[in-house]
């Protein structure tokens, strides 16, 4: 073996060598050798697999803070909407309470004072021209000729003359108040009215004073506008309703066959019922009522009734379950109808009279008790209930709308045995629609 060189059986993973001299002279070399690397990562692998995750992840941020932002704009338009409206709220609800104080108030007071102060004026004269059949009209009396050389107020008694001279005062101030303030007023229908009530009294103001004596026969159109009454009562009772309507919940009637039925043919029923000759009735009912008085009609259909009772001076009320017959009504201009139903009313005892026409029998006899005791308490003491049922029930009507018959016993039961009634009258008719269905009337009075 030659001196100096190496034998090597595995050659490591060399970087440094060192020649050193052995004992025996030998020159050798050392390795020196270091552990394998380690192995060399590929950053750019990894970046390529976490970006679709960060992504994804941002994405998602900033959805949730789009969402986010679009929440809290959405929270801050719905808070926007609700300031506008709930100024919007006060400010009806102001408007309407200025309504009243100024205008709607004050003229229902004077003309309430007036009516009563006429209710007293003339009773010699009204009574005269009771026995021959005839009614004493204030304007005719005021400009005939009469017996004598006296003229106007001249022909009454000194107590009448004094009466009247309070009526002319507070004709005055009406007709003041309709120049000044008739600017609260929204019904065109009620501005025409009260126009007719304006004229009236200029009229009537002059005839007292004797100017217009000798003109009677071409004076006999100018007359007292009797619908003013209910008129401006109805205006009252919608502009309370907007007061109040954040206060009150609407409740309004469950849907049945019955209103349904009504809802589809309320158009061919005001065809058929609301040219119904009820005169009879009408003339029945108001021996027990007073004009002015104020009246519900419960269950009112097309209004007919309430158009009725308004143009002869009284003050009406009225309601149905119906929407199409509440629309219906409300198209008389001087009416205020509400959708209800008998379960759902809860008047004040406020009504001299309920007038209750084919309406009550389509409850059942636990609904017919309930109604009954509702319409008892928004009477009056003293005050009236009318209503009338179908003697018997045509079958064959029943699969389109409910119906139920009492016969007298059951109702005197419940009128009289429950709530303590007075029955005042009892009555049958025919239906003015088929002569084979039968009415029974019942008017009873609150003890």
């Amino acid at each position: 073996m030659k001196q100096g060189v190496n034998s090597i059986i595995n050659e490591p993973d060399v970087t440094n060598q060192n020649v050193t001299e052995d004992s025996l002279g030998c020159n050798s070399v050392t390795f020196i050798t270091q552990p394998p690397k380690a192995k060399e990562v590929d950053t750019f692998k990894i970046f390529d697999a976490i970006t679709p995750t960060a992504s994804i992840l941002t994405a998602l941020i900033s959805i949730l803070l789009a969402f986010k932002t679009i929440r809290k704009y959405s929270n801050d338009y719905k808070l926007q909407l609700e300031q506008v409206k709930s100024e919007k709220r006060k400010d009806e609800i102001l408007k309407a309470k200025d309504k009243i104080e100024k205008f709607y108030g004050p003229i229902n007071s004077l003309l309430e004072e007036s009516r009563t102060i006429y209710t007293h004026f003339a009773l010699q004269e009204k009574e005269l021209l009771k026995e021959q059949g005839e009614y004493f009209r204030t304007l005719r009396f005021l400009t005939e000729t009469g017996d004598s050389d006296h003229k106007g107020l001249e022909r009454l008694a000194k107590h009448d003359i004094e009466l009247f001279n309070h009526i002319i005062d507070i004709s005055d101030k009406v007709t003041n108040l309709i120049e000044t303030e008739s600017g609260h007023i929204d019904n065109p229908a009620l501005h025409t009215l009260l126009g007719k009530l304006a004229a009236h009294y200029r009229i009537i103001k002059s005839a007292s004073e004797g100017k217009l004596t000798g003109q009677s026969k071409y004076l006999e159109s100018i007359v007292f506008p009797l619908e003013i009454n209910g008129a401006i009562n109805s205006e009252i009772c919608k502009l309370l309703k907007v007061i109040k309507s954040d206060y009150e919940e609407a409740s309004l009637p469950l849907k049945s066959k019955t209103i349904n039925y009504y809802d589809k043919n309320y158009i061919s029923y005001y065809n058929k019922t609301n040219s119904i000759d009820m005169s009879d009735i009408y003339k029945r009912i108001r021996k027990f009522v007073k004009n002015g008085s104020n009246i519900l009609d419960a269950g009112c259909g097309v209004g007919r009734d309430t158009q009725y009772f308004i143009e002869h001076g009284f003050k009406v009320t009225s309601f149905d379950a119906s929407p199409r017959m509440v629309e219906l009504c409300n198209e008389y201009p001087f009416a205020f109808c509400e959708e209800k139903s008998f379960l759902t009313i809860n008047y004040p005892p406020i009504f001299d009279l309920v007038w209750a026409c084919a309406s009550l029998l389509h409850l059942n006899k636990i609904d017919f008790t309930e109604a009954i005791l509702r319409l008892h308490r928004s009477l009056k003491p003293g005050a009236y209930l009318y209503f009338s049922l179908k003697k018997y029930v045509d079958p064959s009507k029943i699969d389109e709308r409910d119906f139920y018959s009492y016969n007298r016993n059951e109702v005197d039961e419940i009128l009289v045995g429950i709530y303590k009634m007075e029955e005042i009258e009892i009555w049958e008719s025919n239906s003015n629609l088929t002569q084979s269905e039968v009415f029974v009337n019942y008017i009873y009075q609150k003890k």
